[in-house]
């Protein structure tokens, strides 16, 4: 749990994709002009869990280094 702090920008963007898996299979079960696919709501939980326990260097590959996170 304490490496997870440390982590804080990726933890957020996981836990802000796993809120919006959530509120995505709540909108779709509810309101039934909506139609949202199983597949999406799971692509968007999925990422949301690798964000979730990746480390900040991960944005630094996705980035192509164009910004560092640590020194």
């Amino acid at each position: 749990m304490k490496d997870r702090l440390k982590n804080w920008i990726t933890t957020t963007i996981g836990a802000l994709l796993m809120i919006a898996a959530l509120a995505m299979y709540v909108v779709s079960k509810f309101q039934a002009d909506v139609d949202i696919h199983v597949t999406e709501i799971a692509s968007v939980a999925v990422l949301g869990w690798v964000f979730l326990t990746a480390r900040d260097t991960l944005l630094e590959g996705i980035f192509m280094n164009l910004f560092k996170i640590k020194n």
